[in-house]
């Protein structure tokens, strides 16, 4: 009778163990959960900025819109479906020719934008527009990029005013084979950007940070020659950084970019670079937010070099530019 009494209190007590440990188990092993930003006041005063920033970050590239052709846009416009359209262009060149519908406003006030709609934002090539739409994807926004802008757009020069051109617009620059490995690691910096506790204010306060950071190619290659205390990012395939990337660069693909942050040196700007400046000028707006001296390839890889071994054939080609309506 005392052994049976005694193998159910075992049996009692090891499922209360089970009960209580699985739960611990799960979240110290097996799959990986996606990050959670803090929320209550005390788990946000336990965190330090960067780390709610790191993680909005994380979750936003976890689950990024990415880019809208000019055709679906048009599709859009031409079915009375079309999104809340923002131009980031000049008030001058707005003015010239804009989408139909589209409003105007600077790179500073994207955070009064309507919460509640779908939005799309352009500027002239893309690149702006990218760092743009990664800003608002942090804040919460459902938000795409016209991919290359009005350059896309419109086929009149006096509508799209600036697009790339291979002609004055690409260098035929140094590119290398060998791959570049990051072997040190660094700390991650300290954000100071508020006094709030709130962790959507202080995702806010980090998004103020943020305003459009460009390299040209022909600067970028004197900094190289000149020996600078630089790092380079290629955050573009794997195979396509193999096949030749930019002296010295190290690759991190863009929807990594959180998790290798301590391969970045906090103390040294970052120059990074893509296909044609889209993805770039993500990675730099949200490197920009965690405190980064980031700057985006001006074009990306076709500003560097008119190698298609190496710019993959991915460069702006005008003949596929469409003549869509500019009102004024």
């Amino acid at each position: 009778m005392r052994i049976k009494l005694w193998s159910n209190t075992v049996a009692t007590i090891v499922l209360l163990v089970m009960l209580v440990t699985l739960p611990l188990l799960s979240a110290c092993g097996g799959e990986e959960t996606a990050p959670t930003i803090p929320t209550t006041p005390a788990e946000v005063e336990e965190t330090a900025e960067f780390d709610i920033v790191r993680d909005a970050v994380a979750a936003y590239l976890a689950d990024t819109a990415g880019n809208m052709k000019a055709s679906d846009l048009n599709m859009m416009i031409a079915e009375d479906n079309a999104p809340y359209i923002v131009s980031l262009r000049s008030a001058e060149d707005y003015a010239k020719g804009h989408i139909p519908g589209a409003v105007n406003i600077k790179f500073s006030e994207l955070n009064t934008l309507p919460e509640d709609e779908e939005i799309l934002v352009y500027c002239y090539t893309g690149q702006s527009a990218s760092m743009a739409a990664a800003t608002m994807g942090v804040l919460g926004y459902d938000v795409q990029n016209l991919l290359h802008g009005m350059s896309s757009w419109s086929t009149d020069s006096n509508v799209y005013v600036s697009r790339f051109n291979p002609e004055t617009s690409q260098g035929d620059y140094a590119v290398e084979t060998t791959a570049n490995t990051a072997t040190e690691t660094y700390d991650f910096l300290e954000l100071d950007n508020t006094t709030s506790s709130d962790a959507d204010e202080i995702i806010e306060a980090a998004a103020k940070t943020v305003s459009p950071k460009y390299i040209t190619a022909a600067d970028l290659n004197m900094k190289i020659a000149e020996g600078e205390d630089i790092t380079i990012v290629s955050v573009r395939s794997a195979e396509h950084y193999a096949a030749g990337h930019i002296p010295g660069a190290i690759n991190i693909g863009l929807s990594s970019l959180a998790e290798n942050l301590d391969k970045l040196d906090p103390d040294a700007p970052v120059y990074v670079y893509c296909y044609t400046g889209h993805s770039a000028a993500q990675a730099t707006a949200l490197l920009n937010m965690l405190g980064y001296d980031a700057y985006s390839l001006k074009y990306g890889m076709c500003g560097w070099t008119s190698d298609e071994s190496a710019n993959m054939g991915k460069c702006f080609d005008a003949t596929t530019a469409h003549g869509y309506e500019a009102e004024k």
